[in-house]
């Protein structure tokens, strides 16, 4: 699973005196046991634990668009490098046309023009790899179509 991947490297960081490396996986390491103790015992998937990275790395990116507004470099800085490393950890996203493609299979599939049966299909699909956002602004232009 992903999260005995982001362990192994933040020891080997450690090894490698990387404090910032070591501190930056370990809050991500925090995150995913904060969501597991959540769920019943043994529960955690990978798309789980995906989805926790994808909303840390969310509230991290706009977290860096507040304190660029305000001026705080240094802060940024530091987001923009902590992003990385989350980034590094999700797999490749969809492209828009993948997602497109989807929706269309879903729409032909369901035969329905309902917001939340394609939405919910075509999230089920993506695995992770898209932003629930992106797919939703798809999904209502080819919906309004």
């Amino acid at each position: 699973m992903l999260k005995d991947k982001i362990k192994s490297d933040s020891v080997i960081a450690l090894k490698n005196r990387d404090q910032r490396l070591v501190d930056t996986l370990r809050f991500v390491i925090s995150l995913i046991d904060k969501k597991e103790l959540q769920m019943e015992v043994g529960k955690m998937t990978t798309d789980d634990e995906i989805a926790v990275l994808r909303k840390e790395l969310k509230n991290k990116q706009e977290s860096m668009e507040m304190f660029a507004k305000a001026g705080r470099n240094d802060l940024v800085d530091q987001l923009k490098y902590e992003i990385e490393i989350v980034a590094a950890y999700l797999p490749k996203e969809l492209s828009e046309e993948e997602i497109v493609k989807m929706v269309e299979e879903v729409v032909a599939k369901v035969g329905t023009m309902n917001f939340g049966m394609v939405m919910g299909q075509v999230m089920k699909m993506t695995g992770g790899r898209a932003s629930g956002d992106l797919v939703s602004k798809i999904v209502r232009e080819k919906l309004a179509n």
